[in-house]
């Protein structure tokens, strides 16, 4: 953002099961469009996703995900529109040649779900029924397909990873995430979950009936071919949205004409 913005201090008390939050945040009082305050969103998950550990800790539990475990960085990644942009300016303003080589990741991933037959169905997921978005994830799953930011089974973004690889944690062994086995997989319980929250703030054009999201892979083909501009409303309300959405899922999501 090239002007200087008026900027006012929010304060927001956010219970988490037995436990409340108290936020104070610096927001953009001008109309800001979304993608500007992530980097905030991400501080806000750090402080949810910390209420959750320290939950699971007094429990005696150990949460068992580090660098070097990268299996759940082969699933299906769910990422809001906002992010997807986002990620798309991260790729285009790598210095080279970091971004031929990512880039050529993406496509080698592309190609890889095209031969599968996987790739039509999720440029298609919109409106499928749960049990179809399940199975399309297990089917990707087992193709092996690492994130393209995977290096070294540990994620070359960490500091810009997506809000939805922030809220995936588990205090269960890692092998049992390696062969994507749900019933041994002990994952902490994330109440709230942001990324939803923030995938349903962008409004939807009138009769949609599902979470605008994109699958992380696609981010790059998603971002190619965004035929709309981005919205721009005050940062207040922005955030004042977001977080009354994390706190109540059945919000319904706003429309456009």
């Amino acid at each position: 953002m090239s002007q200087e913005l008026t900027m006012a201090t929010a304060q927001f008390k956010f219970n988490m099961g037995d436990r409340a939050l108290q936020l104070r945040m610096t927001v953009p009082v001008d109309p800001v469009p979304l993608q500007s305050l992530l980097p905030m969103l991400h501080q806000l998950e750090n402080q949810f996703v910390g209420v959750a550990v320290q939950r699971v800790e007094e429990q005696g539990k150990k949460i068992s995900c580090c660098a070097g475990c990268g299996a759940c960085c082969r699933q299906l990644v769910p990422i809001s529109e906002v992010e997807a942009q986002d990620i798309a300016d991260l790729v285009e303003l790598m210095p080279e040649p970091r971004r031929t080589e990512i880039l050529r990741r993406f496509a080698e991933a592309h190609d890889k779900l095209a031969a599968a037959g996987l790739l039509e169905r999720l440029q298609n997921r919109q409106g499928l029924p749960q049990e179809s978005v399940d199975a399309n994830g297990r089917e990707y799953f087992f193709l092996g397909i690492p994130c393209p930011f995977l290096e070294d089974e540990a994620c070359s973004i960490h500091p810009d990873r997506p809000l939805a690889c922030r809220e995936y944690l588990v205090t269960s062994s890692p092998e049992h995430c390696a062969t994507l086995d749900y019933n041994q997989i002990d994952l902490v319980e994330m109440n709230p979950e942001l990324w939803p929250a923030v995938a349903k703030t962008d409004p939807v054009r009138r009769g949609d009936t599902f979470i605008r999201w994109v699958p992380l892979i696609l981010a790059l083909d998603w971002a190619r071919n965004r035929t709309t501009e981005p919205f721009e409303r005050p940062g207040t309300e922005w955030i004042q949205e977001i977080i009354s959405r994390a706190a109540n899922p059945n919000i319904p999501t706003a429309t456009v004409d």
